[in-house]
């Protein structure tokens, strides 16, 4: 019987290519589009990390400031951890760092990471070539060793055979190579890691590290965040009297590399794929609806002749999963296609980032495709399958009931109310978003007036021959110096900071003599700069000062404020010559001396929280925090990019085994820091528009099938003296009818869809009546549009052509 209605189900398809074809495309995309949101949902949530037990792997450390992940933890606080929780079995601690490898030709960047013996057996590392690391490298004293990522290996040192036991160049001192670690391991614990180096530990010391434990067997999350609290509670009381610790907190390593917000956004576009397969099974359901329509004198018969329920919805659902399977391959090309367009968009603004996960086409989404096919089979074809296997004989049979179709056109015309529904909602969800992030993206960044002309660098200075702070200002004095002689150049500056791209830092602030407030000290984005700093990004100075010779390192501690900080900080009065305390409640607070006022600056990247901006001389950090992180700036007459070359060989003019690396324009690092923005509006903005597509492809199907269908009782019409008003008007006025349920059904339904959306990060707001307008009209537009050519073939009907089918 199965194999009967297979074959019956087959030749129905071929005589009626146009409804197969249409209806295999709508699936197809519907499918597609949810695959391919599956597809990410997968590789960023449900895959797990390349390593033993990744599910029970922690991250512990200090949580962020908005809980959206989770920040280093000092290494005293870890080696204390490591000692004393009874929920972890093991424990480590790594660096992400970049390593200067010099090689007797200049020296080369590569990312490299310092850790604990123990993160090499927590990352299942097994070496290519020799050995891993081994808890006596850790040892005060011992000898200096490292590993080689094997693209390092093969590309760098030619695959050398012989490699272990060599000695290498790094940072300026001598390491030994002991052994090579498999690429597909150089992933972690930072993205494209090439260099694995031992990181000592002493008792006593305060570091910054990522700490990553193990949870013993048996113990939940639950229970080791319990024994933390704990823990936290004890550290709390033994602080002095008027501090406050921020605590260590623990999660899942894995959201490390996707934090919470973004796993958000990723079940959210998922959720809003899933509405757009719901929307392409609606259309498939409402043309199969029809065409059960034009079956139904068939479907009489069979029941009269004593066709039971079951054989007649098995022959329906066996056309739905045809066109379902079929659907299957238009959806996985467009899977890859997505993945391909995903990665563009990630790498276009971040072109040397390695990805920590693989977007392809898996066994767990080949799954997913299979089961979705069999849903979307049931969810096209059980309400067509369930209304043909109940026909109404005598309605059936009468020869007066060829264009009315009974139950089978109520059925199809509440599917038509559902199609536009899905629409709205769709199309609302798409617009709030899109429209409130396009808004966000156009604004100007502060600071970043001149960002195509301005080049940016990262410089690593060997740590074995820039021992202090006072060495590595006077590189940088040097070569910015060597830079600004340069025709070509507008200004050139040393900082630790790009506007609009990269941050120095956050910092506590406050007033002289102010307690602190309940919430907690007031926060800055802060920056630490050379005098050029304003002249090479074009930021103009208000009132007061910038910094200059005078602000040496032994001169008074001076800053500089945005105009954001001096309205919060002094709002009845005026900033310049205004005493501000830098970490407030900690034993090394700065006071210092106000002598300038900025207009509002954004230090950090757009979708952080806006802070005011404090800027600090360079010449006066010397002693009071590393500067491993400044980099340089350059402003050019010319768009910068072209300036690349002479930016290095100004470097390796100063030093040749300065590493310069991260080189691009401004412009580029403050689109980069949009990457994650730029992937959500596309995504929101493609779902929206192939929303729109299947809604306008699946009426023009139903209306044109509809048309079809009712082309004698047309003829008839015509024939006894109507006219195309008249026409028009009976088949407007049910078009209409339709659209207004369902657009007033779409528009309720939006409320509470808007309303998820909303973030006020991301300026998202709920219920914006310009996107409901827009909806409103551009849904009631296509759906005109979509039965402007059916309405048109109406009009041709000719009652000596429509008789004959009699």
């Amino acid at each position: 019987m199965i194999v009967q209605e297979f074959r019956e189900a087959w030749r129905r398809l071929s005589r009626r290519p146009g409804y197969a074809l249409l209806s295999v495309a709508v699936l197809g995309v519907g499918l597609g589009v949810t695959l391919f949101l599956f597809s990410l949902v997968n590789t960023l949530i449900i895959d797990p990390l390349p390593m033993p037990q990744p599910d029970r792997l922690m991250a512990v450390g200090a949580p962020s400031f908005h809980d959206n992940g989770i920040e280093t933890i000092d290494s005293a606080d870890y080696m204390a951890l490591r000692k004393g929780m009874h929920s972890i079995d093991a424990m480590g601690a790594y660096q992400g760092t970049g390593v200067s490898v010099d090689q007797g030709q200049g020296a080369t960047y590569h990312v490299g990471s310092r850790m604990t013996a123990s993160m090499m057996s927590l990352l299942g590392i097994e070496p290519l070539l020799g050995r891993v690391l081994q808890p006596s490298d850790e040892t005060p004293g011992a000898a200096s060793v490292m590993l080689l990522g094997e693209s390092l290996w093969r590309h760098g040192f030619h695959a050398d055979p012989h490699i272990i036991g060599r000695a290498i160049r790094v940072d300026g001192a001598w390491a030994t190579v002991v052994g090579v670690v498999p690429a597909r391991m150089t992933r972690l614990p930072v993205t494209d890691n090439q260099i694995w180096m031992p990181m000592t530990l002493r008792p006593g010391e305060h570091r910054d590290v990522w700490g990553v434990a193990r949870l013993a067997p048996g113990v939940q999350l639950a229970q080791a965040r319990a024994e933390l609290d704990a823990w936290n509670a004890r550290l709390q009381a033994a602080m002095p009297a008027g501090m406050r610790m921020r605590g260590v907190t623990i999660k899942p390593w894995k959201y490390g590399f996707v934090p919470e917000d973004m796993r958000h956004w990723v079940w959210l576009m998922f959720g809003a794929a899933v509405l757009v397969l719901l929307l392409a099974c609606v259309n498939v359901a409402n043309l199969q609806l029809v065409q059960a329509l034009q079956r139904r004198h068939e479907l009489a018969l069979r029941s009269a002749l004593g066709g039971g329920r079951a054989r007649l919805m098995c022959g329906a659902l066996v056309e739905s999963l045809l066109l379902s399977l079929a659907a299957l391959a238009v959806a996985l090309p467009i899977v890859h296609g997505g993945n391909r367009w995903f990665m563009a968009i990630v790498f276009a603004h971040s072109p040397d980032s390695v990805p920590v996960y693989n977007f392809s086409i898996d066994a767990r989404v080949l799954a997913a495709a299979l089961l979705a096919a069999l849903l979307s089979t049931l969810l096209a074809g059980v309400v067509p399958a369930w209304r043909a296997s109940r026909p109404d004989l005598q309605d059936a049979l009468r020869d007066g009931a060829k264009g009315s179709g009974g139950g089978f056109a109520r059925m199809a015309r509440i599917m038509v109310m559902a199609e536009i529904a899905l629409t709205v909602v769709l199309l609302v969800g798409a617009g709030t978003f899109v429209r409130a992030v396009d808004s966000l993206l156009s604004q100007p960044v502060a600071g970043a007036s001149h960002a195509a002309q301005v080049i940016t660098a990262d410089v690593l200075l060997p740590p074995a021959v820039y021992t202090d702070d006072a060495q590595r200002i006077r590189f940088f004095d040097a070569v910015t110096g060597h830079l600004r002689q340069d025709a070509g150049v507008v200004d050139a500056t040393a900082s630790d900071t790009v506007p609009g791209a990269v941050l120095g830092s956050h910092e506590s602030i406050s007033l002289p003599g102010q307690p602190e407030p309940s919430d907690g000290w007031a926060r800055a984005q802060m920056g630490l700069v050379d005098p050029h700093f304003l002249a090479t990004y074009g930021v103009r100075l208000r009132e007061g000062r910038f910094f200059d010779a005078r602000d040496r390192t032994d001169s008074a501690p001076v800053a500089v404020v945005d105009a954001k900080m001096a309205a919060a900080m002094w709002p009845h009065g005026d900033a310049l010559g205004r005493t501000l305390v830098l970490w407030p409640g900690r034993t090394q607070a700065r006071r210092l001396t106000v002598i300038g006022v900025i207009e509002p600056l954004q230090l950090d990247r757009l979708l952080e929280r806006s802070l005011p901006g404090l800027l600090l001389p360079l010449d006066q950090s010397v002693g009071q925090r590393p500067l491993h992180d400044v980099g340089l700036a350059v402003r050019t007459h010319a768009v910068a990019g072209r300036f690349e070359r002479q930016l290095i060989d100004a470097v390796r003019a100063v030093d040749p085994q300065a590493a310069v690396y991260g080189v691009r324009s401004q412009a580029a690092a403050v689109a980069e820091g949009r990457v994650y923005l730029t992937v959500l509006t596309s995504v929101f903005g493609a779902l929206g528009l192939v929303a729109l597509l299947l809604a306008g492809a699946g009426l023009y199907g139903v209306l044109a099938f509809s048309v079809a269908q009712r082309t004698r009782e047309i003829g008839i019409r015509r024939a006894i003296g109507a006219g195309h008003g008249a026409i028009l008007r009976d088949s407007g006025r049910q078009l209409l009818w339709q659209l207004g349920i369902g657009l007033g059904i779409g528009l309720l339904l939006s409320v509470p869809w808007s309303n998820v959306l909303a973030d006020p990060g991301l300026h998202t707001r709920a219920h914006d009546p310009a996107v409901f307008v827009t909806v409103f009209l551009l849904v009631a537009g296509v759906s005109m549009l979509a039965s402007l050519v059916p309405l048109l073939r109406a009009l041709r009907v000719a009652p000596a052509v429509a008789l004959r089918y009699e």
